[in-house]
């Protein structure tokens, strides 16, 4: 194998591919050149990642090496061509203008090149990547990498109703689902699939390449989920986890809407929260027209800060939240309003976006703490 390719293009690869590098010792690199192209692959237990681009092929082959190492020499090689070369027992990258850079990394004979499956479903439906993205990036923060509940270590993607398609995310004390309307096949996720953190960073990464829509498959046996855009595939071993009726969570009981500013409701409530415990916990003190947000440390510090509410006149409630799980909402959402939604003490509070890409609706629900 010897092949002729841009820095900027094996850059890509190993970008795309990183998601997938997960376990330094198992993690193995594959690269094939045939018809004018390099083909690359990267597996662990729960990602398949395989991506193409076009290259110079002086000869045909291919061959497996450390993925980490084959990164990281990939991020720093210098400007100019670089040439990948199979030389005895190892690949010989040569870069640089003048060819001045050269690294030999150790081949992994073991391995043997694996062409992508083939997923025909009829289980398959093209996504708009803006809107993917974005109900993705309202709803991961919620999702863990490791969870004692196996489903706060999950996002949920199904298909509540109709042509809305929703993702959920919640790790028992905080929920927060997005939405979108899209033209969806009938039977298209009809039982909804559990997607892993590492799943859904690696589909927000695809969403980002630049292309209008994403596809998405099914297979049959419901084990695999397949995304791709031209030349970039992931391959996702879908979680076996039972998902709960998160629909239990979302409060039933009319709710008290409040309309307020977003970038500065998350600077004061990071300010007050400066006294806060490792609890994090935030009072929330209603009264007709301000709102007054309080933390203490027991015994050293105390803090509070009082804003105006032109829109609540339903008298004097108090409430408390973990301040942090607020912070990491205001954080997550992009419009500069938000409506604040409770009903008692005691009842999660609901906090939605007032403006979002055309047919998206979020959700972010907070349950409530008692403070000792």
């Amino acid at each position: 194998m010897k092949v002729s390719i841009g820095k900027s293009q094996l850059s890509t690869a190993t970008t795309r591919s990183q998601g997938a590098i997960s376990e330094r010792s198992l993690a193995q690199i594959g690269l094939r050149a045939e018809d004018g192209r390099l083909h690359v692959s990267v597996a662990d237990r729960v990602l398949v990642i395989y991506c193409s681009m076009e290259c110079t092929v002086h000869e045909d082959g291919e061959s497996f090496v450390p993925a980490r190492l084959f990164a990281d020499v990939v991020r720093q090689l210098p400007d100019g061509p670089v040439i990948l070369e199979l030389t005895g027992s190892f690949l010989t990258i040569t870069a640089g203008e003048r060819g001045e850079f050269e690294m030999k990394l150790p081949r992994i004979d073991s391995k043997v090149w694996r062409e992508p499956p083939s997923i025909n479903s009829s289980n398959t439906a093209e996504l708009p990547t803006e809107k993917l993205s974005y109900m993705i990036d309202q709803v991961q923060f919620c999702v863990a990498h490791e969870s004692p509940r196996n489903y706060g270590a999950v996002g949920f993607l199904h298909k509540p109703e109709g042509n809305r398609m929703r993702l959920v995310g919640t790790d028992g004390y905080r929920l927060s689902f997005s939405e979108m309307e899209s033209e969806l096949p009938e039977n298209f996720l009809d039982s909804g699939v559990c997607l892993s953190k590492r799943a859904l960073n690696e589909l927000q990464r695809m969403c980002g390449e630049g292309f209008e829509t994403v596809k998405v498959s099914i297979s049959e046996d419901k084990t695999t989920l397949l995304t791709e855009v031209p030349d970039y595939q992931i391959y996702v071993r879908l979680s076996a986890v039972k998902y709960p009726n998160y629909q239990g969570v979302l409060p039933k009981k009319k709710l008290t809407p409040i309309s307020i500013p977003r970038p500065y409701f998350q600077s004061v409530t990071k300010r007050v929260l400066l006294a806060s415990d490792k609890t994090r916990a935030l009072q929330l003190c209603f009264s007709d027209s301000s709102l007054t947000l309080k933390s203490r440390t027991v015994g050293s510090s105390e803090s509070q800060e009082s804003i105006a509410l032109s829109n609540y006149k339903d008298g004097d409630r108090e409430l408390a939240i973990n301040g942090k799980f607020l912070t990491d909402v205001f954080s997550t959402i992009s419009s500069d309003e938000v409506t604040l939604n409770f009903h008692s003490e005691e009842d999660p509070i609901v906090l939605v976006p007032n403006s979002e890409p055309a047919s998206c609706q979020s959700m972010h629900v907070l349950v409530p703490i008692r403070e000792s």
